[in-house]
């Protein structure tokens, strides 16, 4: 029996608006979903139950936007790039919404356990009191806070009923903090994922939290979207994913 050629096709798309409170299970049938009204000719698995051939970046927190977010499908016929992308876009939401496309070789590493790296931008906006003013530290504060935090190596945290570590000395590699008017912070991580697991930057948020508040020692309740006692809400974007090249270079899902 000949061996079916199959054709790698790599897409990345956005995740925001009311979708970013999509869970991962729910996008993953989405973008199916969207494959198959783009009229794609898309590979199906072996065995007693078949299923579309796709794989994807890792799970996204609730509540996480992206611009991003990656998805392999595997087609039975080589369509051209220009018109695969665009026949995604015209059957996709625009919260989930194909930006780029190309291929790769069909052999490849699964983009799991491709990329390595990931960066998130925070955006922390301040709970006013009843004067209306803003509570919040400065920046140089909220960095101070942030470096004690990560000097601790781990943050205990409880979900569900499952007490967990957030490992930052495996997960954290770099953060930097920014003032952009009216007390609201950005907040740049750059962070490390393996099999082990990823950072999570809702619980680095209540931890520096806590930190600012001076009791460090509260305990977290994973609630997916932590409420913070110093910030009335905040946002949170996943920017950019990759590997690392042996020579510290980030190389992305769709490179030359």
């Amino acid at each position: 029996m000949t061996e079916q050629l199959l054709f790698r096709l790599r897409v990345r798309y956005v995740k925001q608006g009311r979708l970013r409170y999509l869970g991962h299970l729910e996008v993953l049938h989405t973008i199916e979903r969207v494959v198959r009204r783009a009229g794609l000719p898309y590979a199906v698995t072996q065995g007693f139950s078949p299923h579309m051939r796709a794989g994807f970046s890792a799970a996204l927190p609730v509540g996480t936007a992206s611009s991003c977010e990656w998805f392999d499908v595997f087609l039975t016929e080589l369509v051209p790039v220009a018109d695969a992308l665009e026949r995604l876009r015209a059957a996709a939401p625009a919260d989930l919404a194909p930006q780029e496309a190309g291929y790769v070789d069909v052999r490849a590493d699964a983009l799991t356990a491709f990329i390595t790296c990931a960066e998130y931008r925070v955006e922390l906006f301040p709970r006013c009191d009843a004067a209306g003013e803003a509570p919040a530290p400065d920046a140089a504060r909220m960095e101070a806070a942030l470096a004690v935090v990560a000097a601790r190596g781990q943050i205990p945290y409880q979900r569900g009923k499952k007490q967990k570590v957030l490992d930052l000395t495996r997960t954290l590699d770099a953060y930097a903090v920014r003032a952009l008017g009216d007390g609201v912070f950005a907040l740049d991580l750059s962070t490390r994922m393996d099999n082990e697991g990823a950072l999570r930057p809702e619980i680095l948020l209540a931890a520096l939290d806590a930190e600012l508040r001076g009791t460090p020692g509260d305990p977290i309740v994973s609630t997916g979207i932590q409420n913070l006692t110093l910030f009335d809400h905040y946002d949170v974007t996943r920017t950019a994913q990759y590997a690392m090249s042996d020579d510290g270079a980030p190389v992305y899902p769709l490179h030359p």
